[in-house]
């Protein structure tokens, strides 16, 4: 499965997204997903995510194993650049 996640079209907070993309991950076809852009089921085993998040763009393709470790542990942590927790600059856009 290959996913599109556009983190900017999203004011949740950091935590929110971890807790929400960690659902994703442990269910894949039966959650709600509010910045995603693109699902494609390609087939694989493997999940490919395409994250965009304030600049940054990140592909992540993660087995099963991998899948249940980045849905403990959070997104973030993997990504290789620091997220900002709160998204005060899109909160302000929508006033």
């Amino acid at each position: 499965m290959k996913v599109k996640i556009n983190r900017d079209v999203c004011p949740a907070h950091l935590a929110f997204c971890e807790r929400c993309l960690g659902q994703f991950l442990k269910e894949p076809l039966g959650y709600e997903r509010r910045c995603f852009e693109e699902l494609v089921d390609d087939g694989r085993e493997e999940l490919t995510i395409e994250l965009h998040s304030k600049g940054h763009d990140v592909v992540m393709t993660l087995t099963p194993e991998q899948r249940r470790l980045v849905a403990g542990d959070g997104w973030s942590y993997f990504a290789g650049f620091m997220p900002d927790m709160y998204r005060n600059d899109m909160a302000r856009a929508k006033k």
